[in-house]
């Protein structure tokens, strides 16, 4: 990518380059926008102690609604990153379950985050909606046993983590597996030898053009 991450313009490259789907971190914001951005830091602005006005004169930032539109019919993975505060975490899962609910986009969307708080309070307010628990040391057999148990629609892994053994577990659950970041040759043609349910990668092209050969 030419563009800064969780930027509308990286977004808008990824329609240019023939992605299946984009994914996104958003905060909510001290006025209670939503705001695009990999870190909860700004310049030297926290974003959730922050209005969406005062974060734009820092830096260029976009909003989720922005990042929905440039998406055009590229389904969206929205990340909602969360902190220690328990109500903040709360809000935010709200508000983009909310958000999504009366977008039109929402057909589209789907939520994940690291805080399996957040994920149940988005399949709370939105049951309906698809929802995924990003994980990264957890013992596997636990994940996928609480994904259960909370109803979740997909489990996101490094790709590091995922071996055949986890492969069919998520199948013989019901389970999309979404990894991240393989991106030499050799780990992606592993993922999908794996059949991996999504791919998060930095060479879209690559894994484009390897999935189509199969």
């Amino acid at each position: 990518m030419r563009w800064p991450e969780n930027s509308v313009a990286a977004v808008a490259e990824a329609v240019d380059v023939g992605a299946d789907g984009v994914e996104v971190d958003v905060w909510l914001s001290a006025d209670k926008n939503l705001v695009v951005n990999h870190d909860r830091t700004l310049g030297a602005r926290d974003v959730t102690r922050t209005s969406l006005g005062e974060l734009a004169v820092t830096a260029p930032v976009a909003t989720l609604g922005e990042i929905l539109d440039a998406a055009g019919e590229l389904l969206v993975n929205v990340e909602i990153k969360s902190t220690r505060s328990v109500a903040y975490n709360l809000a935010a899962a709200a508000a983009v379950a909310r958000y999504l609910d009366r977008s039109s986009a929402s057909p589209r969307c789907l939520v994940s985050s690291f805080s399996l708080a957040v994920c149940d309070e988005v399949r709370r307010i939105s049951p309906g909606r698809r929802v995924g628990w990003l994980v990264t040391r957890q013992r596997a057999d636990a994940v996928f046993d609480r994904v259960g148990a909370s109803g979740l629609t997909s489990l996101h892994l490094p790709f590091t983590r995922v071996n055949r053994r986890v492969a069919q577990r998520a199948i013989d659950q019901g389970v999309e597996l979404h990894v991240w970041t393989p991106t030499l040759e050799a780990d992606l043609r592993r993922m999908l030898d794996l059949a991996v349910g999504a791919l998060i990668t930095d060479d879209v092209a690559l894994a484009r053009d390897l999935r189509a050969g199969r």
